[in-house]
């Protein structure tokens, strides 16, 4: 993604539906180590009370509440939204029977048209680096929440998925390999929020990517975009990752994700 921050490429070349995401997904559900899937453990950090009004913005496929469908609250009040129409489908789509329960809106992050101070949770998961303008956003979701109302931002840092870009780096010496982590990562992303936020704290994620077959790596590198040498020929990269499978007994790629949770004062 050679502009990760600019929303009309990133409608058009990656979230004009949910297809990208969902390579990428796959990837991490099918071949992470840790016992404990990263939504749910996502939710077991969430602490919001019983009663709540909640925005998630960039929702995506809703794979949040998906995962944690039996773990919802009676009175959680859930308004979903994302900038991509086609996204909201699918979310729509995916959560089937429960749909009924959210409300669903398209809301760019930089202009949220909710009152001041009307939500106790704020949820922005893996979208933050997408936005135009970071403080906007921030002030934004500031904004609406209540006092003491939390924002829960999720996001990478420097080394997540080290090993893949090294090896697409050594295919591929023009790949774009520019990351969120660049402009909201776990290294910096607590100074960003502080900003705003008297409390910000950060909660890692302890896993590792143990990929045992080819083709979901490919599937993952075509979604990014960020090779256009390899998308002619991806020839060379499933070789290369079939020889590291081959001698090492799989293609172990680090993961670096965490969830900042920043508290109004």
């Amino acid at each position: 993604m050679k502009d990760i921050n600019q929303p009309a490429r990133l409608l058009r070349e990656q979230y004009r539906d949910a297809a990208n995401l969902n390579a990428r997904i796959a990837l991490h559900a099918r071949f992470g180590v840790n016992p404990e899937p990263w939504w749910a453990w996502v939710r077991r950090m969430m602490l919001l009370p019983d009663r709540a009004r909640i925005l998630e913005v960039g929702t995506g496929p809703a794979d949040l509440w998906r995962a944690n469908r039996d773990g919802i609250p009676d009175g959680w009040r859930i308004t979903l939204s994302d900038f991509s129409p086609g996204m909201i489908a699918q979310a729509r789509e995916n959560l089937g029977a429960i749909a009924q329960r959210f409300a669903f809106a398209r809301i760019n992050v930089v202009d949220i048209p909710f009152p001041d101070e009307t939500f106790d949770g704020v949820i922005a998961n893996f979208m933050l680096y997408h936005a135009p303008d970071l403080d906007r956003a921030i002030s934004e979701l500031h904004r609406v929440l209540k006092p003491g109302g939390r924002l829960y931002a999720a996001t990478n840092g420097s080394r997540h998925m080290k090993q893949l870009w090294d090896l697409v780096r050594s295919l591929d010496p023009d790949a774009h390999i520019i990351t969120g982590a660049s402009l909201f990562g776990l290294e910096d992303g607590a100074d960003v929020l502080h900003r705003f936020f008297p409390i910000a704290n950060l909660y890692l994620f302890d896993d590792v990517l143990q990929v045992t077959e080819v083709e979901p790596v490919a599937a993952y590198l075509a979604s990014t975009h960020r090779s256009p040498s390899l998308a002619q020929n991806i020839a060379p990269f499933r070789q290369a990752v079939q020889q590291i499978i081959q001698r090492e007994g799989a293609f172990f790629i680090e993961k670096h994700s965490g969830l900042f949770e920043a508290i109004k004062a």
